[in-house]
């Protein structure tokens, strides 16, 4: 509706508030304005609710120290409440976590208060050297920097919570006898709960000891909390080759119950098997030596002969002067003739003896035999099938046996082919059949941390939706009413006819000629001289709307006339 202008006595500036609003107003009645006005308002009410979701909402966290110790935790959940920082523990990770804009301040408000005190990095330690520092100072502080790394490393093993490394480098001496080796000692904290395993146990012992020059295996001592010694294991001979048997064993019995399994799968279903398999081994270490001697093989090796033979020559001569004289010149005969002279001078033979040692070699075998020290002695299978009852094919019967004795054969041929049975060896494979009781489910307890952030959310989303379906919806269809029905809304504004009256025993023509009336009347107050041109064609247009056939009967009138006043040509 259109605004008269007042004339103002007062002050200017009310004029002026007075002549703005009026602006507003004439712009907010033009019909662009009146239609484009639910989306404005449809998307200012969802900018303010989101504007409102984003205030209320919890602001993002981040963690603010990953890892930290518990005592820490302790010290540093404290020191931040006292700053009036809201940090918080999540109950999950158990991490502390502190809204992402005040993360940076945290962090300057516990470096303040030197907080976390767990240790710091070596790159810390190395440069917070002092310049113009001593050799023995800048010694010891390279000793503690590697000392933290090996911690560091150590740490990154999950069991392990805290690490302390204690190195002992002797000085370098110029005389041989006088050199000492390195060692170290490494605390360690473990989490709870947890335990160090013998293969973690000697990694630790391998990296300290390949991390420092010169620094033996047995050198190195492990400790934990508890005050026990879990180095102890690899100073012992005697212990390892028991632990090394021992894991010998156990893979042995796993590789036999992993091929039974295999086999008996397939046949008894996934679930329905249970397979143990017990394996006794002699480890003890012997060596046999064995000599063998072969009478009749003999070799001829050295061989001496020897001959002795003893005589006495006969008297002859004269006793006295003349047998003192020399022999005549002897002489000289052929070869092969003997002389009969000589022979008959010649005595007989009164000793001979002759001998003959021969040595053999005699043909002998060495044999020394080292038996295997994991020898099998004995293996002991049991599997235990998953057995149902089956009802008696006729009443008072005996019901079937849960393992059928067929299956039963083939499953132990299959068995005994998997384990290499011996019968001297006392293998024994025992298989039966059971029913298996049923699973225990044990109810966890429903984590509800989420139900308070879920509370407040919903909580949030109704108080919008309230607002929403309470305020905004009726204002929206109030407005949509009013641009769609001018005419009705000017006449509710100046006081008309609010609906028609239906009397009892009145027809639907009587109703359909009260309606007519009624338009009549609201077209009049429409179009009188006190509506604007544009409310005028709102009602026109709504007119148009609801009885195009009255509306084109009096435009072909309205032609009909003016062909009528035409001049014929």
């Amino acid at each position: 509706m259109a605004m008269t202008p007042v004339p103002v006595n007062g002050n200017p500036l009310v004029a002026q508030v007075r002549g703005a609003v009026s602006q507003v107003l004439r712009m907010g009645n033009q019909p662009a304005l009146r239609r484009a006005f639910p989306a404005i308002l449809i998307l200012t009410v969802g900018v303010l609710a989101v504007g409102g979701w984003l205030i209320l909402k919890e602001p993002a966290r981040m963690v603010l120290f990953p890892g930290l110790a518990e005592a820490d935790k302790a010290r540093v959940m404290d020191a931040l409440s006292a700053a009036g920082i809201d940090a918080a523990v999540d109950s999950l990770t158990g991490e502390v976590e502190v809204p992402s804009a005040d993360y940076h301040a945290a962090r300057m408000q516990l470096a303040a208060q030197g907080l976390p005190t767990s240790m710091p990095s070596a790159d810390a330690v190395l440069t917070e050297l002092p310049m113009g520092a001593s050799r023995s100072v800048e010694g010891a502080r390279l000793k503690q920097a590697q000392e933290l790394d090996l911690a560091r490393s150590i740490t990154e093993i999950k069991a392990v919570s805290q690490a302390r490394v204690h190195l002992a480098l002797p000085e370098k001496s110029a005389f041989l006898r006088d050199t000492q080796p390195p060692r170290a000692s490494v605390f360690l904290q473990l989490a709870p709960g947890r335990v160090l395993e013998a293969s973690q146990v000697e990694a630790i012992v391998n990296l300290v000891s390949t991390s420092v020059p010169g620094m033996a295996r047995g050198d190195v001592t492990v400790v934990d909390q508890m005050g026990r010694l879990l180095s102890r294991g690899s100073d012992d001979p005697a212990a390892v080759v028991s632990d090394r048997q021992l894991q010998h064993r156990l893979e042995v019995e796993t590789l036999y119950r992993e091929r039974i399994e295999a086999l008996l799968t397939p046949i008894a279903g996934p679930g329905n098997l249970s397979v143990q398999v017990t394996v006794d081994m002699d480890f003890t270490q012997s060596q046999i030596t064995e000599e063998r001697v072969d009478p009749n093989g003999t070799a001829l090796r050295s061989e001496q002969s020897e001959m002795t033979e003893n005589s006495e020559p006969a008297a002859r001569g004269i006793p006295g002067a003349v047998s003192n004289t020399p022999p005549n010149q002897a002489d000289l005969a052929a070869a092969g003739e003997a002389d009969p002279a000589a022979a008959g001078e010649a005595g007989a033979v009164t000793n001979r003896s002759s001998g003959t040692t021969k040595n053999y070699e005699v043909s002998r075998t060495v044999e020394t035999t080292q038996p295997a020290t994991a020898r099998i002695t004995r293996i002991n299978a049991a599997i235990l099938l998953r057995g149902i009852p089956q009802p008696p094919a006729e009443e008072g019967a005996e019901p079937p046996p849960l393992l059928p004795p067929a299956l039963k054969a083939d499953l132990e041929a299959l068995t005994q082919t998997a384990i290499g049975f011996d019968s001297t060896r006392g293998d024994t494979i025992t298989i039966t059949a059971q029913p298996f009781m049923e699973e225990i489910v044990v109810e966890t307890p429903t984590d509800l941390s989420w139900l308070p952030e879920a509370t407040r959310q919903f909580a949030l989303i109704a108080l919008i939706a309230i607002v929403a379906l309470g305020i905004i919806r009726p204002l929206l269809t109030r407005v949509s009413w009013h641009s769609e029905n001018p005419v009705a809304a000017a006449t509710v504004q100046a006081g008309g006819v609010a609906g028609v009256e239906v009397a009892d025993g009145d027809s639907l023509d009587d109703v359909q000629a009260r309606l007519e009336a009624r338009r009549a009347k609201l077209t009049s107050a429409a179009l009188g001289a006190n509506v604007s041109r544009e409310e005028k064609f709102a009602v026109l247009r709504q007119i148009v709307a609801e009885d195009p056939a009255r509306i084109a009967s009096v435009l072909q009138r309205m032609m009909k006339d003016d062909m009528n006043q035409t001049p014929e040509s």
